[in-house]
């Protein structure tokens, strides 16, 4: 079967809702969303020390790609892309009024938590935090009302690069249950 007809399948397949949450869980990282012909595709790309925890993004959506995780020489990093999809692009409307904002309407669920963390989370003394530079303040009280509902507390903070999510000390144990499930073991290196 050609490229093009495979696509064309993937197209007209619904996105599952576990396919979402690992979108968006990358959408609250370092996932991004580009024009893809008419309709907007998922772009992931990390170094690549981090090739294994791209190759696990890439398991978790090789549904929705016609080409593998590639290593991109003048970035030494490795990456992939998913098909231009109808649902990405709805997607794309609600991340992107007109820069990336956390929809209104998102429920952050565990493995979100721990792909977000994965992509811009650090260790920090006795618990971790996240980057968080590129949300707007709206963004910021939506995270932090939604990793609350998780039974996290937390603070944002400035390091002079920009915010970042504290987990407070006392909801660490929390997050790490939360989360232990999905962070791989070439990403530990981000816990305590």
């Amino acid at each position: 079967m050609s490229q093009t007809r495979f696509g064309n399948q993937i197209k007209q397949a619904t996105l599952t809702p576990f396919e979402k949450e690992v979108i968006d869980g990358c959408l609250l990282g370092d996932g991004t969303l580009t024009k893809s012909g008419k309709e907007y595709r998922l772009r992931i790309e990390h170094a690549l020390k981090d090739r294994e925890y791209v190759s696990w993004k890439f398991e978790k959506l090789k549904r929705l790609c016609i080409s593998d995780v590639q290593y991109v020489s003048n970035h030494d990093s490795t990456r992939f892309g998913t098909v231009g999809h109808p649902e990405i692009t709805v997607l794309r409307q609600k991340w992107y009024r007109p820069v990336k904002q956390v929809p209104e309407d998102l429920v952050l669920t565990p493995i979100m938590l721990a792909i977000w963390f994965m992509d811009d989370g650090t260790k920090h003394r006795d618990t971790v935090d996240i980057s968080v530079h590129s949300f707007s303040e709206q963004s910021l009280h939506l995270l932090q009302k939604q990793v609350s509902l998780l039974g996290i507390k937390t603070t944002v903070n400035s390091d002079g690069k920009g915010k970042r999510l504290y987990i407070l000390k006392k909801s660490y144990p929390s997050f790490k249950r939360l989360t232990k499930p999905y962070i791989l073991k070439c990403m530990e290196r981000k816990l305590p």
